[in-house]
């Protein structure tokens, strides 16, 4: 199973008759990215890392303060009962306040606070494997079995439970307590790669060649070239950028995964050295990642030997090897005539009508507008073409919910030629405003149903990135209607999509939209009236005073 199914568990979870569900499966396929990517921004979701708990009731303790702290009212209202209560037993005592708060625990107080939630609270439990050894696993059980029974409150357990010491006694007592398992053996289909730092279009061509399932492999060769990165000039060609990119993966990925590492079998002598020459990692790496590219064999033993901590790789070193990546294969263009570069432009323009690729044809119009410039060819035609073609193929990938490309910028996508930079900015923000008017013209007419959610959703990411927060103010007009508000015929589905938009409409137009709620809640029934407070009252974080 891909962890992406983990998505559609999650999102039906409320619905669900279990109370407790283990996400289970081997390290780094995306377990706890995939839990953390869906609840990351429910303000009612609490994650806590058996990893460095020493004591078992430390559980409570942070179910307390991410879930129930928030909630101060509550709290000052129990102590204030506790308070009369000790003050009247013990006369003796002189501050009862101060014993009071001494004495009630987290566990007693997040029981309480249960029992006046009205929505859906999870409590995410993960690296069970990694538990402290001193940590018996029964009475984790107990506590995840008392916080499962708390009113509208969810368990969800990630663990990778082959690697589990106390295995007996999990297979003894997860039964009683774990009510249905996942086993999650692949990573998900989609990854949010922007907030892994992996760029979208490289990462998509290396994985159609090569299967990686584990996702921490993956990030651990984005840092390995975030490390090379870091010893590189910014005046490089693009390509060799590519190529050091594709190397460092290479190396990381074949290190850790050995995806072409061949099994001994019961063959001829002759075979058997050869498989033993193949199977070494220099040559796996050379053969099956690196076959074609112009980088050198010396560049790539560098960097190998740089990831083995065998060498340092200095400047000057990186330098000679650029001018040999520079002078490899045919004559560069640098020093080829006018009539030579015209020759090659044709291709390069059919490459940029026909590609489906983004970001090859990203790197073909680059060299294309690189190359015109220098010879002053009037290719006004061919931007047009290019601008309009781009702005249809990235709306359609925003439109799926892919907005890498609207967050990446020309620096990160290594775009040189100023034309290409000015055109790519225009895309930007061409798409940036089709996207946004779309999804508001269709929440303004329907906030039923998956897609209504799925537009709110990415809706209310545009409002919390600096760089698409544009496009949406001054254009939520057509949002204050009553359908945008928790009143008429809501639905669990409809009441999230709500939420989100009036997070938007909040954070677009603070005073506007408060006092727009004030005018609905007096047309309002009661029942309405209180969804929209406590909606307000989450997304303002302030207590809001009922009318």
């Amino acid at each position: 199973m891909k962890a992406n199914y983990i998505k559609n568990v999650i999102q039906s979870y409320d619905k669900s008759p279990y109370e407790c569900i283990l996400i289970d499966g081997p390290w780094g396929v995306g377990k706890s990215y995939a839990v953390k990517e869906i609840l990351d921004n429910n303000n009612n979701a609490c994650h806590i890392s058996m990893f460095g708990i020493k004591d078992a009731q430390e559980i409570y303790h942070e179910v307390f303060f991410q879930l129930a702290i928030k909630d101060k009212q509550k709290i000052r209202v129990l102590i204030s009962k506790a308070k009369k209560f000790g003050a009247a037993i013990s006369d003796k005592i002189a501050t009862a306040e101060r014993i009071i708060e001494s004495l009630i625990k987290e566990k007693e107080l997040f029981l309480n606070i249960s029992k006046s939630f009205n929505v859906f609270h999870y409590i995410v439990i993960d690296d069970l494997e990694r538990m402290n050894n001193s940590i018996e696993l029964e009475e984790v059980f107990g506590i995840i079995d008392e916080l499962k029974r708390c009113n509208y409150t969810k368990v969800i357990l990630v663990a990778n439970t082959e690697q589990m010491s106390q295995k007996e006694l999990f297979e003894k007592y997860s039964e009683k307590v774990i009510d249905r398992t996942y086993y999650i053996t692949e990573c998900p289909e989609k990854v949010d790669w922007a907030k892994l730092k992996i760029h979208y279009g490289f990462i998509t061509e290396f994985l159609s060649s090569h299967h990686v399932k584990n996702l921490r492999t993956l990030q651990k060769a984005q840092n390995f070239y975030d490390d090379v990165r870091l010893k590189l000039k910014d005046s490089y060609n693009d390509e060799f950028y590519d190529e050091i990119r594709l190397a460092c993966y290479a190396i990381v990925v074949e290190t850790i995964d050995n995806l072409y590492y061949e099994e001994n079998e019961q063959t001829s002598n002759m075979s058997e050295i050869f498989r033993e020459i193949r199977n070494k990692l220099e040559q796996r790496i050379k053969i099956y990642y690196l076959r074609g590219i112009k980088m050198s064999n010396n560049m790539i033993d560098m960097l190998l030997k740089y990831h083995e901590n065998e060498i340092d790789i200095t400047a000057a070193e990186i330098d000679a090897e650029y001018q040999i990546f520079m002078h490899a294969g045919e004559k560069a263009n640098y020093y080829k005539s006018d009539n030579e570069i015209k020759q090659l432009l044709p291709s390069l323009s059919e490459k940029i009508i026909q590609e489906t690729n983004i970001a090859k044809i990203l790197r073909y119009a680059d060299e294309y507008f690189i190359w015109s410039e220098h010879l002053q060819l009037d290719i006004k035609k061919l931007e047009d073409e290019y601008k309009t073609r781009l702005i249809m193929m990235i709306y359609d990938e925003v439109m799926n919910g892919v907005i890498d490309y609207l967050t990446f910028g020309v620096e990160a996508l290594h775009i040189q030629s100023q034309t290409n930079k000015k055109i790519y900015k225009e895309v930007e923000e061409t798409v940036k405003n089709k996207v946004v008017c779309e999804y508001i013209k269709y929440l303004s007419e329907n906030t039923y149903g998956e897609q209504a959610f799925q537009y709110s959703y990415t809706l209310r990411q545009f409002a919390n990135n600096v760089f698409l927060q544009d496009a949406i103010s001054g254009n939520t007009d057509s949002l204050y209607n009553e359908n945008s508000f928790p009143i008429h015929n809501v639905t669990e589905q409809q009441y999230r999509t709500s939420h989100n938009i009036m997070y938007v409409l909040y954070h677009e137009n603070k005073e506007k939209f408060l006092d727009y709620c004030d005018k609905l809640k007096t047309r309002c029934d009661n029942m309405s009236t209180h969804r929209i407070n406590v909606l307000l009252e989450e997304i303002t974080s302030e207590k809001i005073i009922v009318k």
